[in-house]
């Protein structure tokens, strides 16, 4: 992580050699890494995958499903209301009654003469990409968890007041996600925070990372050890504390 940052932030500032160096060292590191995480995987593939360390929670795997099942809904709801029914194109200006053409939501702006007066001719922004994020379905995807996290910019374009499907679908789409199931996923969160903020979870997680030093860190000959690994272990502490 630092080899990268380093890279990442003041690549000006240090020679090309340096850098490839430190960008080699990320990589290598990296694969180190995933294949430590790759031998646990296989190690015992059911316990990797069921472990709440790997998933933050059980008990909030369910909430994270019903939450992806209802942002694909919204989305696809979202890409049905607002995706063009006309052809178009971003390097060729159409002029059509579809409301939903990317043509048709850029700003307009007319051109003002020294008197105050509004002349006949105005300028049209051209679209871009981002214009109507609900002309594809993956996209509409993306649009649609932006405005998850209270970003509303891919609805800016709509008038609201005008179009009332829209403006129900904001509204529900706000109060089923933004505000309760997001406060219901807080809730849970803590609660599972709190459950497993105990003695006896650290002493498990803590066992866990040993075990997978021992196992998956370690070479053989560590591993046989004596004055690392004795024949006998007394556990008399965590048995009769």
């Amino acid at each position: 992580m630092c080899s990268f940052l380093i890279v990442s932030t003041i690549a000006e500032d240090i020679s090309w050699n340096n850098t490839k160096i430190l960008l080699l060292a990320t990589i290598i590191f990296g694969l180190l890494h995933f294949s430590f995480e790759i031998r646990h995987f296989i190690h015992r593939p059911m316990s990797y995958i069921s472990s709440p360390w790997n998933w933050f929670a059980q008990k909030i795997f369910s909430f994270l499903i019903i939450l992806s099942i209802l942002i694909l809904a919204f989305a696809h709801s979202f890409h049905l209301l607002l995706r063009p029914t006309t052809k178009y194109s971003y390097n060729q200006p159409s002029s059509t009654n579809d409301s939903n053409n990317p043509w048709n939501l850029v700003p307009t702006y007319d051109i003002v003469s020294s008197n105050g007066t509004i002349e006949g001719s105005s300028v049209i922004e051209a679209p871009s990409n981002n214009t109507n994020l609900f002309s594809t379905f993956g996209t509409s995807i993306l649009a649609v968890y932006f405005m998850l996290t209270g970003d509303t910019n891919a609805v800016s374009s709509w008038g609201l007041t005008t179009n009332w499907a829209l403006s129900i679908f904001l509204v529900l789409f706000s109060f089923f996600t933004t505000i309760y199931l997001l406060n219901l996923f807080i809730g849970l969160l803590s609660m599972a925070i709190v459950e497993t903020n105990n003695e006896e979870s650290f002493l498990q997680l803590r066992g866990e990372i040993l075990s997978e030093i021992e196992l998956f860190w370690m070479l053989p000959y560590q591993r046989r050890k004596t004055n690392w690994f004795p024949n006998i272990l007394y556990l008399f502490y965590l048995l009769f504390d």
